[in-house]
C-alpha cells in the first residue's frame, strides 16, 4: 500500500512538471522501492542504481506508534560526501560543507548525461560515486541524493541539504540560515576540593620519580570539561569497542557535572559538520576573539610507549571513520561543541574558565596534542587535571614497551602526571560534586 500511494504521488508531480525530491529511504520516494516501475531511476531521477558497496545501515525496529527507530550501529565503512568543486555555488549546496554518511554508497554510475552533480560519496577503499545531481524531468526540477538513513537525519548538514533541495525543486529562494539562539549559562557558585596524584623527581636530572597527591582547589564557575574525541566509531575496531564502553562510563559524570554548574565542552574533532547550526556550536563560534599568550617553553618529552604505527591493537587500516561524537554522551543546553583550540580558548576567556578537566581519547595522541589539548592549554597558561580512569590510549601490545593495553595506558597518565598535569578518579570528582 505504502510502495502503491508513493508512486501515485511521483506519477501526480510528474504529470503536473511539479518538484521531486529523491533521498534514500523515502524522503519523498525511494527508486529501490518501486519494483513495478524499475525505470523510475533512469527515466525521472538520471540514476543508474545497481546496488550497494559493502556495508550497510543498522537494523530497524518498530515501536509502539509505528514509527521505525534505529536499532544497533550503522556498519560498513564512513562515507565521505565531497562537494563537486563545479558545482560549489549551486543553490542547494547553499551553506554546505563536506561531511561524512555512516552508510554504505549506492553504485550509481553512471548518471544520465543531463544531470548536474552536486556531491560525490567515497569510501576508503577509494571508491566514488555521484550522491547528488539536480536533472530537469518534463518541466520539473529534480534533486537526488543518495543517503538519508536515521543517523543521517541528525546532521545538521544534510537536513540543510534536504531543507535547499526542497525549495530549489519547488522553484523558490533558498532561506538564509538563520542564526541559533545562544543562551549563556547562568554564573554557578562554589568551590570543591579534589585530591590529585602528581608525580615528582627525586633529584633533578635522575629520572626516578616519585607518586605524590596534591591538593586541587576548583571553583565551579571557573572550571571546563573537555571531551575529547569520543566519536562514534574508530578506523581501529578494539578502539571503537573501548570508547564505547567508555563513553557509556563518562556520561554520568559528565551529566553530575554539568548539574552543579560546571561548563562541558564536547571536542569530537574533525566532525563538526554534524553540528552545524546548533546552539551548542554557535556558542563557541560567538565567543569574541582575544589575544593569545606568548606559550610558555614547555619541554616536550619522549612518550613511554611506541605508537609509530597508529597503536592500533586490532591491524586495521586508518580511515577516518568518524561522524559525531558517541550519542552517550548527553550535549546539554549551555555545553559548547568545538575542535578549535582558539576558540575554546577565547570562550574560556570571555566566561572566566581558568581550570580544565580533560577526559577522552587518545592518551597518547589527542589528549596530548589536539590544538585545545593539554599541550597547548598548558602553554597558554591554563592549568589542566587529567581524569585518568576516563582516558585510554592507542596502543598495541606488540609493540615496545611489550605491555598490556591497560598498563600501556596507565604508563602515558604517569608520562601526563609527571610533565604535564596531575591526575584525578571520576569517583572522586563526582564525589566532591555531590558535597555541593
Amino acid at each position: 500500500m505504502r510502495k502503491a500511494l508513493l508512486l501515485a504521488l511521483v506519477l501526480a508531480l510528474v504529470v503536473v512538471g511539479s518538484a521531486l525530491v529523491e533521498s534514500f529511504d523515502g524522503l519523498a520516494a525511494n527508486a529501490a522501492g518501486f519494483q513495478s516501475w524499475l525505470e523510475i531511476d533512469k527515466d525521472v531521477l538520471g540514476g543508474n542504481y545497481r546496488g550497494h558497496y559493502p556495508g550497510s545501515p543498522e537494523q530497524t525496529a518498530i515501536n509502539e506508534q509505528g514509527n521505525r527507530y534505529p536499532e544497533g550501529e550503522a556498519t560498513g565503512p564512513t562515507l565521505k560526501v565531497k562537494i563537486n568543486p563545479d558545482a560549489k555555488d549551486h543553490p542547494v549546496l547553499d551553506g554546505i560543507t563536506d561531511f561524512r554518511s555512516r552508510y554504505s554508497l549506492y553504485r550509481t554510475s553512471p548518471v544520465a548525461p543531463d544531470v548536474d552533480v552536486l556531491m560525490t560519496g567515497t569510501i576508503p577503499t577509494g571508491e566514488s560515486e555521484p550522491l547528488a545531481w539536480t536533472r530537469k524531468y518534463k518541466g520539473a526540477r529534480v534533486v537526488y541524493i543518495a543517503i538519508g538513513g536515521l543517523q543521517d537525519w541528525e546532521n545538521s548538514t544534510f537536513k540543510r541539504l534536504v531543507t535547499n533541495a526542497l525549495f530549489w525543486a519547488g522553484k523558490r529562494n533558498v532561506p538564509p540560515e538563520v542564526p541559533a539562539t545562544v543562551k549563556q549559562r547562568p554564573q554557578p557558585k562554589g568551590k570543591i576540593m579534589l585530591s590529585a596524584r602528581s608525580r615528582v623527581e627525586r633529584e633533578k636530572g635522575s629520572d626516578q620519580w616519585e607518586e605524590t597527591t596534591v591538593a586541587e582547589e576548583l571553583f565551579i564557575g571557573e572550571t571546563a570539561i573537555i571531551i575529547c574525541d569520543m566519536w562514534d566509531k574508530h578506523w581501529c575496531t578494539g578502539a571503537t569497542k573501548r570508547v564505547d564502553e567508555l563513553a557509556r562510563k563518562m556520561a554520568p559524570v559528565v551529566n553530575k557535572a554539568r548539574e552543579k554548574g560546571i561548563q562541558i565542552i564536547h571536542a569530537p574533532s574533525s566532525t563538526m559538520p554534524f553540528y552545524a547550526g546548533w546552539p551548542q556550536r554557535q556558542r563557541m563560534m560567538l565567543a569574541p576573539e582575544v589575544p593569545k599568550p606568548e606559550p610558555l617553553d614547555l619541554p616536550d618529552h619522549p612518550l613511554p610507549i611506541d605508537d609509530s604505527d597508529g597503536g592500533c591493537d586490532t591491524d586495521d587500516e586508518s580511515y577516518s571513520a568518524w561522524t559525531r561524537q558517541s550519542p552517550h554522551i548527553e550535549i546539554g543546553e549551555y555545553d559548547g561543541i568545538s575542535d578549535d583550540g582558539n576558540e575554546i580558548y577565547n570562550f574560556f576567556k570571555e566566561q572566566g574558565i581558568k581550570r580544565i578537566i580533560m577526559m577522552g581519547v587518545h592518551t597518547n595522541m589527542c589528549v596530548l596534542n589536539r590544538s585545545f589539548a593539554i599541550k597547548q592549554m598548558r602553554r597558554w597558561g591554563i592549568d589542566c587535571l587529567l581524569v585518568h580512569d576516563l582516558t585510554d590510549a592507542m596502543y598495541d601490545p606488540k609493540d615496545a614497551p611489550y605491555v598490556s593495553h591497560d598498563e600501556g595506558t596507565e604508563l602515558v597518565v604517569q608520562h601526563i602526571e609527571k610533565y604535564w598535569c596531575p591526575s584525578i578518579l571520576s569517583k572522586d570528582l563526582v564525589a566532591a560534586l555531590d558535597k555541593l
